[in-house]
C-alpha cells in the first residue's frame, strides 16, 4: 500500500466541501434506511472524499442506529457488477461484517472494504461508542456488554436488507476481534446460533501488552477519581509512514484521547472472557509478530484453547494496525482475505 487512499483535509477545504467533524457531521445522517439511497450533502459527501469512500465500485447507503443512549453511525456497501459476458447476472454471495478496533473509526478501513468488495460480499462497517461519527464518552464504554447491545441492534435494523444477503462473516481488528470473540463464546454458551457463521481475527485484543500502563487498575482506579481522559500518544502501530502520518496529523476524527473507563472496562471484561468455555466456531486469525499493542502470544494461546482455529497467519514483519499495513508485508493477508471468504465447512458450533 505504498499510496493510501485518503485525501489531505486542505485539498478536500479546496474543493468547498466540509472537513469531517465528530459533532457537525453525525447532523446529517439520517436514521439508516437500506431500502432508499441515502441522499448525499455537502457534509456526507465531504465524509466520503476524504476517506475514499467515494472511490469504492459499490452501493453506498449511511445512517445512524438508535441504542440506548448511542446514536451509532453505520455505513452499508453492496458491490456493483459490471461484467456481461456471464450467462447469469452475478449475484452478492454474502456479506461481511467489518468492525474496527480502539481509537479507530470505520472511515480508515476503506482500503479492506474495497478488497471485500472484489470478492463479491457486502460490507457493514460502523463506528464503535465515542469514535467516528458515533455518539458517547470520548473512546469510552462503561461495559463491554455495551458493544453486544450495539450488534443486534444493528441486526435488528439490516436483518431483511437485500442489501446483505447471509450468509454474515465478521471481520475485526484488535478490540473488534475482541468483539466477535465476545460474541461467538457467549452464543455458544447458551448454544444459540451467533450472527455470523465465522470469523477473521486480526491482531485480536484479549490480554494488552504486558509493557502496558494499561494493567495496573489499581493505579488507574487511582487515575480515575482526578480525570476520566488521559492524553493519547500516537505509536507507531504498523509500518506505513503514510497512513501514520495521516491519523497523527490530518485525520479530524481521531481521538485526541483515551477513556480510563475503557481500559477499566477492559480489565473487568478479560476474566469473563476467559470464564467462557470454548466453543467449535471457526476462526482465522492475522497476526502481526512485532505488535507491541496486545499480548499477542497469549492472546494466539486464547483462541487455540477456545475455538476452532482454522487458520493462523503470523507477519513476520506486521505490526498492530494491518488494515494499513505497508503494501509488501501486508501481501499475506490480501491473500488470506479471498480464502476466508470463500472457505467451504460444514456448520458446526458447539
Amino acid at each position: 500500500m505504498a499510496n493510501i487512499p485518503f485525501m489531505n483535509p486542505a485539498l478536500l477545504s479546496a474543493t468547498d466541501l466540509p472537513i469531517p467533524d465528530p459533532v457537525e457531521t453525525p447532523k446529517a445522517l439520517n436514521h439508516l434506511d437500506l431500502s432508499e439511497p441515502t441522499l448525499l450533502n455537502p457534509m456526507l459527501e465531504g465524509y466520503r472524499r476524504l476517506y475514499a469512500l467515494d472511490q469504492l465500485d459499490s452501493y453506498h447507503w449511511q445512517g445512524m442506529v438508535e441504542v440506548d443512549q448511542f446514536r451509532i453511525h453505520v455505513q452499508v456497501y453492496e458491490p456493483k457488477f459490471h461484467d456481461d459476458s456471464h450467462d447469469e447476472p452475478q449475484q452478492v454471495k454474502g456479506s461481511v461484517w467489518l468492525v474496527h478496533g480502539y481509537l479507530e473509526h470505520s472511515g480508515i478501513y476503506q482500503p479492506i472494504i474495497k478488497e471485500i468488495l472484489e470478492q463479491g460480499f457486502s460490507v457493514l462497517a460502523f463506528d464503535l461508542p465515542g469514535h467516528g461519527l458515533s455518539n458517547g464518552t470520548i473512546a469510552g464504554i462503561d461495559d463491554f456488554e455495551d458493544y453486544q447491545k450495539v450488534l443486534h441492534a444493528i441486526a435488528d435494523v439490516v436483518g431483511d436488507a437485500k442489501a446483505l444477503p447471509k450468509p454474515w462473516h465478521g471481520i475485526g481488528q484488535s478490540t473488534g476481534g475482541a468483539i466477535w470473540m465476545h460474541h461467538l463464546l457467549e452464543y455458544a454458551e447458551n448454544r444459540q446460533l451467533p450472527l455470523i457463521d465465522r470469523v477473521l481475527l486480526l491482531s485480536p485484543l484479549i490480554r494488552p501488552a504486558k509493557s502496558s500502563w494499561w494493567h495496573n487498575t489499581v493505579g488507574l482506579g487511582i487515575v480515575r477519581r482526578i480525570t476520566r481522559q488521559v492524553p493519547r500518544k500516537f505509536k507507531r502501530n504498523n509500518h506505513n509512514p503514510e497512513f501514520l502520518r495521516f491519523v497523527r496529523l490530518q485525520d479530524p476524527l481521531q481521538p485526541r484521547s483515551l477513556s480510563v473507563d475503557w481500559i477499566l472496562a477492559l480489565a473487568r471484561w478479560m476474566p469473563v472472557m476467559e470464564a467462557r468455555p470454548p466453543c467449535r466456531i471457526p476462526v482465522w486469525l492475522a497476526q502481526g509478530a512485532l505488535d507491541q499493542t496486545v499480548d499477542w502470544r497469549y492472546n494466539h494461546e486464547f483462541i487455540r484453547r477456545k475455538f476452532r482455529l482454522q487458520t493462523s497467519l503470523i507477519l513476520e514483519e506486521g505490526s498492530h494496525q494491518l488494515i494499513n499495513e505497508r503494501e509488501d508485508i501486508r501481501a499475506a493477508l490480501t491473500g488470506l482475505i479471498p480464502a476466508f471468504l470463500h472457505a467451504k465447512y460444514k456448520r458446526q458450533y458447539y
